[in-house]
């Protein structure tokens, strides 16, 4: 933060990523949900890329501009995201490795699950001619590449990002989202090996445009409890529309050019009281967790159910989604203070010690 510059929390934007990470867990073990199903709960997706230009921008833009910030950044966002990745990672480990074990003829090898951990602690995508990445461990870290490429390219080029180059870096991108609509017919695409380009068009738009949104409306702050409620239930309502085909493209590309900033400026401005924004504030603590580990343990339970119970598919299946969701939710809480920032810790007095003042300002 720059001097002098207000240290704002922004609660109604962690009840926005809280709750687009609940959504995102229905939408990978759908099995535990019964009949509910979430079918634009991919866009959460461009939301977070959204949200995470704007917070950016925030923490880190005026250091940057001030130059001299480049590596300690690069290392900081390194550091605020390997920790839980890696622990993700090893969750994703264990049902793999029990299907080496007990399926030896299936998709999982030992050969495949070496190449996928070896991969996977680099954060390599699955390009043309990969076996299996960090990606078949633990679904949802295939996003984390493109977050940080967007990172780093902001922090190279912030100096220069005046509003003309922010819109023509917007042009190009929505340009990018709206090819991908047209080729692929879904926005739900960036992972494969062939169509990562639109994860870069993705990312492209919605992190600079949270980067916009910072600029012109991140400071304006008002009580209103009502409106933040009302932008997390607008999130859950989207991430949850079923559009039929002829609406999807219009759908997708709305939401992702239009609405989510739209939001995004909503949210940044109202704010609940106290009570609701400490929960509000944890939901969104623990969000990026909950989004890291809850298909490697959705996989296990599902790996369990299969040799021991079923799982009803009428609305009692909630009587598992719900616990799961809780205990997903209770060990990213638990994460958070006794390994995540920890370990955090550690890394940042290993890799950024403090820099010793100058002799003036020691004197001073």
């Amino acid at each position: 933060m720059a001097e002098g510059q207000e240290r704002r929390a922004y609660w109604t934007l962690d009840g926005l990523r809280g709750v687009g990470a609940v959504v995102v867990v229905m939408r990978h073990v759908p099995q535990l949900f019964g009949p509910i199903r979430v079918p634009e709960s991919f866009l959460a997706v461009d939301l977070f890329y959204l949200v995470s230009g704007f917070v950016v921008a925030h923490a880190y833009g005026e250091r940057l501009k001030r130059g001299g910030f480049f590596w300690d950044f690069v290392k900081t966002r390194l550091i605020r995201l390997y920790p839980l990745y890696l622990f993700g990672l090893a969750v994703g480990c264990i049902p793999a490795l029990y299907a080496v074990i007990t399926d030896p003829a299936g998709w999982w090898t030992a050969p495949k699950l070496f190449e996928a951990i070896v991969l996977g602690l680099f954060m390599v995508p699955m390009f043309p001619g990969i076996a299996a990445c960090g990606t078949a461990l633990d679904g949802p870290v295939w996003t984390l590449v493109p977050e940080l490429i967007a990172n780093f390219v902001y922090a190279a080029i912030v100096r220069f990002l005046t509003l003309p180059v922010l819109i023509a870096i917007l042009v190009v991108c929505g340009a990018g989202v709206v090819l991908a609509e047209h080729l692929y017919g879904s926005l739900d695409v960036g992972y494969n090996p062939t169509d990562q380009w639109a994860a870069l068009a993705r990312v492209g738009y919605s992190f600079f445009a949270g980067v916009l949104v910072f600029r012109f409306f991140g400071h304006a702050k008002t009580q209103a409890a009502w409106v933040a409620w009302l932008c997390v239930a607008l999130l859950a309502a989207g991430l949850a529309f079923q559009p039929t085909d002829d609406q999807t493209p219009w759908f997708e590309i709305g939401v992702i050019l239009v609405g989510f900033p739209a939001l995004l400026i909503t949210a940044a401005r109202f704010e609940p009281g106290p009570g609701v924004g400490k929960v509000f504030s944890v939901i969104g603590l623990i969000s990026y967790a909950v989004y890291l580990l809850h298909q490697p343990m959705g996989n296990i339970v599902l790996d369990v159910a299969r040799h021991h119970f079923r799982i009803p598919t009428d609305w009692r299946g909630l009587g598992f989604g719900v616990p799961f969701l809780a205990a997903v939710m209770g060990l990213a809480w638990w994460l958070d203070d006794h390994y995540d920032a920890p370990v955090r810790k550690v890394l940042r007095d290993r890799f950024m010690p403090p820099k010793p003042k100058p002799a003036a300002a020691a004197q001073a």
